[in-house]
């Protein structure tokens, strides 16, 4: 059931930049296709592949680029067993919700896998791996048709509840022909416009989203009410996390795939809050540079038991197993001796009753400062239809982080009105481009 190791000396797919029709997606999901039958290998790094690939990177079938630490273009090679571990693994979570578990092993071994529809580009590891998931589910059941939409989604016309009823509706059809589950993954923002729309689009866009067997919903942080509204809503919605390291999402609700470890570097005695650490059979080789080289210094790392392990960039605390993320080390705003995490600050406002209903999104950065070195500032976009005039926001926002015992020095001294966050290409919002907008506003 698992196809043959690929051959290393083929040449590179190279599918044409990715523009969001059908047939780009076609394109490139003919590539994955390719990876995931051991005929290929797919490069969509950010600069042309080397002549040979690093020593101990030789297998590698796939690389992908990252949206992580600024500096050296870099790009994250996998090898096919990383990305077979990951797809096969989130199968058997799926597996064990559907009540599988303990069944016998040839059902346990087939459940989980289903229809996947795409709705995440091709170009990061979380749209790569649902289309690859669907080829993993023909591969496993023996499908003669891999169970994705036909035709694909043309992923360039603007995401609301209409276009999702366009395309949800004839995919779970094709699901339910094929007597498979269907699953589907969504950035935060997508699944914010569908819970948001107040029309007959949008309840019918909910009723089918609530047909699904699970949601997963990753590439940015997942706001608790967000959550809260997709489970009330009977929203089988999956919260994820990982990265292109790690093959994609290896935590789901706050828990590791099995097989994944979970560790705290840097806390100090009696501290719970430490860099997460995972150990993981979904890990990548690691780094390949635009010289052809490895950036072993960077990942992986080996861990205290000799095991290959990836540093992560994010700040976390695990309590009784479940992970909770923080925020990024690397967004850590230092102001006058003092440390903010800007996540803590997006939280309180999240959380302020007093900016319940006036806010659509927002961001906290840090800006350089002669005399502080750098300040705390936000941008905010304002909701829809909300009853304060925008001019007002700024105060408003900064007296209402006054009331939820965010410390001084953490409020954000100015507050700029904007009409939309700088987002990177899987939905993040992209803070070193807040920053630069923020410092604009100056």
């Amino acid at each position: 059931m698992a196809p043959s190791a690929s051959r290393t000396t083929a040449p590179w797919i190279r599918p044409s930049s990715f523009d969001g029709s059908a047939a780009s997606l076609a394109e490139h999901a003919r590539a994955i296709g390719e990876v995931m039958a051991g005929r290929g290998r797919l490069w969509l790094g950010p600069f042309d592949p080397p002549t040979t690939m690093p020593a101990g990177f030789e297998d590698t079938v796939m690389v992908v680029p990252t949206s992580g630490s600024t500096g050296r273009a870099k790009a994250v090679a996998h090898p096919l067993r990383s990305l077979l571990a990951s797809q096969d693994a989130t199968a058997r979570l799926f597996a064990d919700d559907d009540g599988a578990r303990g069944t016998d092993a040839d059902r346990a071994a087939h459940a989980g896998h289903g229809y996947w529809l795409p709705l995440l580009p091709p170009t990061h590891i979380a749209g790569i791996q649902v289309i690859a998931r669907a080829h993993r589910t023909a591969q496993v059941l023996g499908l003669e048709r891999v169970p994705l939409p036909d035709p694909l989604p043309d992923l360039s016309v603007h995401f609301d509840a209409a276009r999702f009823v366009a395309l949800a509706e004839p995919a779970l059809e094709e699901a339910a022909a094929a007597d498979l589950p269907a699953f589907t993954s969504l950035v935060p923002t997508q699944l914010t416009r569908l819970l948001g729309e107040a029309s007959a689009d949008g309840a019918r866009a909910r009723a089918l989203l609530a047909r699904f067997s699970a949601v997963l919903v990753g590439g940015a942080a997942t706001p608790p009410d967000l959550l809260a509204r997709a489970k009330g809503a009977r929203i089988a919605a999956r919260t994820t996390y990982g990265s292109s390291e790690t093959a994609g999402g290896c935590v789901y609700d706050g828990v590791p795939l099995p097989g994944v470890a979970l560790e705290l570097v840097g806390a100090e005695d009696g501290d719970e809050e430490g860099r997460l650490r995972l150990r993981s059979p979904t890990l990548a080789h690691g780094y390949v540079l635009e010289d052809g080289s490895a950036a072993t210094e960077d990942f992986p790392v080996v861990g205290p038991d000799g095991e290959r392990a990836f540093v992560t960039s994010d700040l976390a605390r695990i309590d009784e197993g479940r992970l909770k993320i923080l925020g990024r080390a690397d967004d850590v705003i230092t102001t006058g001796g003092l440390k903010v995490v800007p996540q803590d600050v997006e939280r309180a406002i999240d959380r302020s009753l007093m900016l319940r209903g006036l806010l659509a999104e927002w961001v906290v950065v840090g800006v350089p400062d002669p005399e502080w070195g750098r300040r705390v500032e936000a941008l905010v976009v304002p909701a829809e239809g909300a009853p304060t005039d925008p001019d007002d926001l700024p105060a408003l926002v900064r007296s209402a982080l006054r009331t939820t015992g965010v410390p001084s020095h953490a409020v954000p001294r100015r507050v700029h009105v904007v009409e939309a966050l700088p987002r990177l290409g899987i939905g993040k919002i992209d803070r070193a481009a807040a920053a630069r907008t923020a410092s604009a506003h100056a």
